[in-house]
């Protein structure tokens, strides 16, 4: 043993006789890091409850990170989100319709996520037109959050009681059987169509599966779909006149309250329809002559281009897609889809046997209108609420749409 080795023995035996230990290191400092983030889930206890929950829980797990939520009405926060990319205060996290990505894409308000996606092993595990629904042309600028889509919902009962075997697969029975069950004191068939973005997302699949398109509306099939849609509620009156002032929850209470046999909703139409112990059962949209398409909706995790703190707020993303428990609670707590191929059987997303049916519906992104998709959606709700009011006739509302849309489109 060398003489330093020695030395070192002695000191170390004399300070262990002596009562003493070898100080613990000292800890590394903690980053202290506060994050904004906005949203508008607070339109519900369980919903709201849901999203303080994951972020008290990411808090928990990641000492020194401060989220500051802010819960915005909806009808608000669209408007809020503008102001803030104006003044350069975009918040660190926002969640977002997926419909608005691209607008707030193009003002540089969101960031780019394309380098993170292309290292991220989940990218590919998302539904693909789930994936497409946060890419604007060649760029990702969201998370995939809550995913939601339109079917057919019928009431069990009517239908027996009818003596009506099943749902309605094509136009012609969908017809067909909301006449039937038309009677004195209901209405065969419910769905939303005020002058407002729920008739644009109600008519765009009677459009796509007319064989159109929204760059082609003014040709054959946009006023064949719009011909369809007014038959049923001005030729046959197996839809009520007054759904041209009715949203999606609206229609929701006149068909849990038996007033319709059938209705186009969502999955945020099942809590209400369970509680009033509805006989119910979700179809795929009827098939027109290019077959049943649904329109892809639901928002997404967006991150503030200019924020201090991008990695933090992209750890916080990837804590929240990646983590299955956190997924699958957004289930019944928000009525969303199951939206990662890796996921949609786990039984956190079987919160409704029907929840499978709506999944099946996923195809087509309303995001494909590119950032002037608020004035695309005037002109098109404007189209079908003026043939649904009587005011024009279906070619002479296509027409006058398609004027209005090239520009937009261009």
């Amino acid at each position: 043993m060398t003489v330093r080795a020695l030395l070192t023995a002695v000191l170390l035996f004399a300070a262990a006789a002596c009562g003493g230990a070898t100080p613990e290191p000292e800890p590394e400092p903690v980053e202290e890091v506060t994050l904004t983030w906005w949203d508008y889930l607070d339109h519900s206890p369980t919903a709201d409850q849901a999203v303080d929950s994951l972020v008290k829980r990411y808090q928990e797990a990641h000492p020194g990170v401060t989220i500051e939520r802010t819960a915005i009405p909806r009808a608000e926060f669209a408007a809020r989100l503008d102001e803030a990319a104006a003044a350069g205060s975009f918040p660190d996290i926002a969640v977002v319709d997926v419909a608005a990505l691209p607008r707030l894409a193009e003002r540089g308000a969101i960031a780019d996520l394309t380098p993170r996606f292309s290292s991220w092993e989940l990218r590919d595990r998302f539904l693909e037109p789930v994936r497409e629904s946060v890419r604007h042309g060649d760029a990702f600028y969201g998370v995939p959050l809550r995913t939601r889509t339109t079917a057919l919902l019928y009431n069990r009962e009517v239908f027996k009681a009818a003596g009506v075997d099943g749902p309605p697969g094509t136009w012609d029975e969908l017809r067909a059987t909301a006449k039937a069950l038309t009677t004195g004191d209901r209405f065969g068939l419910c769905f939303a169509a005020p002058a407002g973005d729920d008739l644009t997302t109600t008519f765009l699949p009677f459009l796509w599966q007319a064989g159109g398109a929204v760059a082609d509306i003014g040709g054959a099939a946009s006023v064949r779909a719009l011909s369809y849609v007014d038959d049923l509620v001005n030729a046959d009156r197996s839809a009520p006149a007054d759904v041209l002032r009715w949203t999606s929850s609206d229609a929701e209470r006149e068909f849990v309250a038996g007033r319709c046999a059938m209705m186009i909703n969502g999955p945020g139409s099942i809590p209400a329809m369970n509680q009033a112990g509805l006989d119910w059962v979700s179809a795929p949209l009827p098939a027109g002559q290019a077959g049943s398409v649904a329109p892809l909706g639901g928002e997404a995790w967006a991150l503030g281009r200019t924020g201090q703190h991008a990695d933090r707020a992209w750890d916080v993303l990837r804590w929240l897609a990646e983590e299955r428990d956190n997924a699958t609670e957004f289930g019944a707590s928000l009525s969303a889809l199951p939206n990662r191929a890796d996921t949609i059987d786990d039984l956190g997303w079987q919160w409704d046997p029907n929840v499978p049916a709506f999944a099946a519906q996923l195809s087509r992104a309303r995001l494909a209108y590119g950032p002037n998709y608020p004035q695309v959606s005037e002109a098109i709700w404007t189209m079908a609420h003026q043939v649904l009011a009587g005011e024009r006739s279906p070619a002479d509302a296509a027409g006058d749409a398609r004027t209005r849309l090239e520009p937009l489109l261009r």
